[in-house]
């Protein structure tokens, strides 16, 4: 991976990221491999439980909370780390377009910084939540019951992994490579 695959301020785009960014974008790459999976697995439940129930009248048990409790979460929250590497989570931004170039990377940074802290804390209280649900191994009320308490566990990955990558895209505000005048509109580096 590149310096090339976000956006980038063309001043620093030859300066290579500390190697610690580096490695969070590459995890955050493979962390959407997950979010992948995720989606193929609820795909191919729903499929199966429709044929089974058209043509043999033996819908799938479990199809609701399987894509529920297990693939919905890991397609989501796997996917938001990469998404916020690439910069594609929907932003208000009529104060900060406002501002200098300059001064907006701090503004943008300074939030940074209180998201963070806030993911961070997030990840302790799903960690705790986690951990509660192993004690008593959580399942489902339905029949067959079906287990919770794993996919607990990637929720607490998927909050981890976006709180390192906010903390990546901190630096990244910090050290100038998202200054606005050196971006185009479509996100990629101006040649």
């Amino acid at each position: 991976m590149n310096n090339t695959d976000f956006p980038v301020n063309n001043r620093l785009a030859g300066r290579k990221l500390p190697a610690v960014i580096r490695a969070i974008d590459r995890m955050s790459i493979i962390f959407t491999y997950g979010a992948t999976i995720g989606l193929v697995m609820l795909a191919l439940t729903i499929c199966v439980d429709v044929i089974g129930r058209a043509f043999f009248n033996s819908p799938l048990p479990g199809t609701l909370e399987t894509t529920a409790y297990w693939w919905m979460p890991v397609l989501i929250l796997l996917a938001f780390a990469d998404t916020e590497r690439r910069q594609e989570h929907i932003k208000v931004t009529i104060l900060l377009d406002a501002l200098p170039p300059r001064m907006r990377g701090i503004v943008e940074g300074t939030f940074g910084i209180l998201a963070t802290g806030l993911l961070v804390a997030l990840a302790y209280y799903t960690l705790q939540d986690a951990l509660k649900s192993l004690d008593y191994r959580q399942v489902t009320a339905s029949k067959p019951p079906i287990s919770i308490w794993p996919f607990k566990f990637v929720a607490v990955a998927g909050v981890v992994m976006l709180s390192l990558q906010v903390a990546a895209t901190t630096f990244r505000h910090f050290a100038g490579f998202y200054l606005e005048e050196d971006i185009t509109d479509s996100g990629e580096n101006i040649e």
